[in-house]
């Protein structure tokens, strides 16, 4: 509907400007003045109004026209963009996974150096014990060894310390029992030498020597027992106290 609006003012302003120019030249060349004023301006006004007022409503049917095609096109560029987004998002996926893949491959191979590095270590570490347990064993059987010659150089010393217990005891033994013998011989010598005196005194002539043998008088080694232990009376007194008579 605009658009006849426009065309029909479009051809009424054509119309009124044919004929003017018409009649111009009419009267240019013949002189004629058969221009009419009130056909003219009618038309001319007339056919400008219908014609801006055509092109004033067609504007909008126009830009919304270009408005649609601006509007269709940004949507088939959208839709182009949306797709390469779309291609965009799943190569970054795919790139993204392929990363991560290899991020994973990486943090295996790094385990796996970090593994491989405590596996060398525990190997430098059990190399080490066992020497230590190599050396721990020879020290054993070392102390097993010097224990053996501690226990035995130990019975040895025992034995010697029982040796020199019972060396001792009978030295002990044989100091009293001398010491005694010689309290007592001191005792009998003292108690002879009264006895013998008494003896001697009352009559009783057999000497007893030390060597626990008697002499009577006129024997061999009567005079030369001149300390005589004890001193008898008779020969049966002399043998009753243990002593004996000499060999010749």
């Amino acid at each position: 509907m605009e658009m006849a609006f426009a065309f029909l003012g479009f051809f009424a302003f054509l119309f009124s400007l044919g004929y003017g120019v018409y009649h111009l030249v009419r009267y240019v060349l013949k002189k004629e003045k058969r221009f009419s004023k009130k056909l003219f301006w009618p038309l001319f006004i007339g056919g400008l109004i219908l014609l801006f007022t055509g092109a004033a409503l067609t504007e909008p049917d126009a830009a919304a026209a270009n408005a649609d095609k601006k509007y269709s096109a940004l949507n088939t560029e959208y839709k182009s963009l949306k797709q390469e987004h779309e291609a965009l998002e799943k190569e970054y996926e795919a790139i993204s996974s392929e990363a991560k893949k290899l991020k994973d491959d990486t943090k295996d191979q790094d385990k796996l150096k970090q593994l491989e590095k405590e596996n060398s270590e525990l190997k430098k570490t059990q190399k080490s014990l066992k020497a230590e347990n190599k050396e721990l064993q020879e020290k054993q059987k070392q102390l097993k060894d010097d224990t053996k010659t501690a226990k035995a150089e130990n019975e040895a010393l025992q034995q010697d310390k029982t040796k020199l217990e019972k060396q001792l005891k009978e030295a002990q033994n044989r100091t009293a029992s001398t010491k005694e013998n010689s309290e007592h011989s001191s005792t009998s010598t003292n108690k002879s030498n009264e006895t013998s005196s008494a003896d001697t005194a009352e009559g009783c002539l057999i000497k007893g020597s030390k060597n626990g043998i008697y002499h009577t008088p006129g024997s061999t080694y009567y005079d030369r027992t001149t300390d005589p232990a004890a001193m008898f009376c008779s020969v049966e007194e002399a043998e009753a106290a243990g002593y004996r008579a000499p060999k010749r």
